[in-house]
């Protein structure tokens, strides 16, 4: 309530050794607060103070053995820490280094992190994008190995495994029945359990010494599970709920690869970029044809925003990606959809998105719609003569990129082929390792009529003349339909119905080029 204004970091020092607290035995000093954990050292790390991560050594200690504390002599290890994001981390873990772990993000890596510090700055970072219990509530689940979901508490200090090279380790429990192990300076080592929503639970009905716990989950909510390890070298785990004890075995066998120079020139760019569009196309092959129906309507639907004029329109699915709530949470999976129609001259356009924000973009470069936010997308193969899948943009290939920056709507319209058009005329897409030139690039805003139900229902309309398309019964084209998101000033994700190898939202030419090998297929019916 105070805005934390009051907070305050204090030590009491049981200096008279009665039990009891003495004011002149406490030290106060004002601060906003984060975590404390206590090193082997009986130091005390604090993962922020105001900002700053510091650790705080005994000064001295009595003839019984009572440390005593200085706080204003307390060691920084590291500033501009981040306040937690959600209901977990806020810890730190230091030894006798200079290096140091702390469980929040910190400046200037992204506040959705786990940081490690060396030598009082920063060094490297580690995606946790739902940074505690309650954030995990709202995530997908794990696709792919490595990735963090609900990051919580440190399960202990460092561990270092007899024999291994990798150094010490250590781990973070995550609130979905696993944990997490890394090495001190932040690589990822291995994922111990399973995330509830995919293993198994611990409802053996044998209990065995020695037993494998292969594909085991330890449910999730499992709080303060622990690891620590033994003279021999042996790392043990006790499992947090069941308070059973857990042999770790295979940390011994980890080793670091030596440092390698590794070359990486403009044609393995290009190699890596043709591989992605390969494997999509096997994708696409293997999920059938993508042939999405539009309607040749006699009566144009009205461009509100009120996608009830819309009924009986083959809606494309462009995202389905997500998870709903598993716990205390409205989280819902993405519900993206779109359609086509023709009438009257024009083409429409309708996406159904539940995001009312979808369409924030800035707009600073006109020609660059598709790096300042989120839009709507459309890809069309307009002559009627082209080849479905053919590899290369080709005349009558086009891109619309529509978008609202502040009341106004933006509208462009992307050719990259255009027969005729002189070298001078063209207009390049370039970073470091190539350049992708569109033959025409124009602002149809002027063209575009674009309406939103302010709820993430949007519709538009642009005249077939300008697109130069005049679809008939029957005809099958190539195209796509798709969104950005983004979160006002910069595009961050790219989805589309048909071309998933596209998502790329940090080259320029990738961003801009046409793909209409990917494309699916658009077939025009009489409705």
């Amino acid at each position: 309530r105070d805005g934390g204004i009051n907070q305050v970091l204090f030590v009491w020092v049981d200096a008279n050794e009665d039990g009891q607290v003495q004011p002149e035995e406490v030290a106060m000093q004002q601060g906003r607060v984060g975590g404390v954990t206590v090193m082997p050292d009986l130091s005390f790390c604090v993962s922020r103070v105001d900002g700053r991560a510091m650790r705080f050594y005994p000064t001295r200690f009595s003839e019984t053995g009572i440390p005593f504390y200085d706080l204003s002599r307390g060691k920084v290890l590291a500033e501009g820490v981040d306040s937690p994001r959600s209901s977990g981390g806020d810890q730190m873990l230091a030894d006798d280094s200079d290096e140091a772990i702390i469980t929040l993000g910190i400046k200037p890596f992204h506040s959705h992190s786990i940081c490690g510090v060396k030598a009082g700055r920063a060094t490297w970072s580690y995606p946790n994008p739902w940074p505690g219990l309650h954030a995990s509530h709202h995530a997908d689940h794990p696709t792919f190995p490595g990735q963090v979901i609900g990051a919580t508490r440190l399960l202990g200090g460092f561990v270092e495994p007899k024999g291994s090279t990798a150094g010490p380790l250590w781990a973070i429990n995550g609130n979905m029945g696993n944990f997490y192990i890394f090495t001190r300076d932040g690589l990822f080592v291995a994922t111990i359990f399973k995330d509830v929503r995919q293993g198994k639970l611990w409802k053996m009905s044998v209990a065995r010494r020695g037993m494998p716990l292969d594909g085991i989950s330890l449910h999730d909510e499992n709080f303060w599970p622990s690891i620590s390890q033994t003279p021999d070298g042996q790392i043990y785990i006790v499992d947090g709920a069941n308070c059973s004890l857990v042999r770790l075995d295979g940390l011994e066998t980890l080793r670091r690869i030596p440092p390698t120079r590794v070359l990486v020139k403009p044609e393995h760019l290009a190699m890596s970029a043709k591989y992605v569009q390969e494997r999509e196309l096997l994708r696409q092959r293997s999920y059938g044809s993508g042939v999405l129906s539009a309607a040749i309507r006699a009566e144009p639907p009205v461009v509100d925003g009120d996608l009830s004029d819309w009924k009986g329109a083959d809606w494309a699915e462009i995202d389905r990606r997500g998870a709903g709530a598993n716990f205390n949470s409205n989280a819902k999976p993405y519900n993206i959809l779109g359609a086509l129609a023709v009438s009257g001259g024009k083409l429409y356009a309708a996406w159904d998105t539940s995001e009312s924000r979808l369409l924030e973009n800035s707009g600073e470069e006109l020609n660059a719609l598709f790096k300042t936010g989120g839009a709507l997308d459309l890809m069309l193969s307009t002559r009627p003569a082209a080849k479905l899948g053919h590899s290369k943009p080709e005349d009558g290939d086009l891109r619309l990129l529509v978008t609202r920056t502040g009341n106004k709507t933006q509208a462009m319209l992307y050719r990259q082929v255009v027969s005729g058009t002189p070298k001078s005329e063209k207009i390049p897409f370039s970073s470091p390792w190539r350049t992708v030139m569109f033959d025409r690039v124009e602002d149809v805003s002027a063209h575009v009529e674009l309406a939103s139900d302010g709820k993430g229902s949007f519709e538009i309309s642009v005249p077939l003349d300008l697109l130069g398309f005049s679809p008939k019964p029957g005809m099958r084209i190539a195209g796509d339909i798709g969104v950005l998101r983004g979160n006002g000033s910069e595009t961050t994700a790219r989805i589309y119905w048909s071309n998933k190898a596209t998502g790329i939202t940090s080259d320029v030419p990738s961003e801009a080029e046409l793909a209409p090998s990917l494309w699916g297929v658009i077939e025009w019916k009489e409705q």
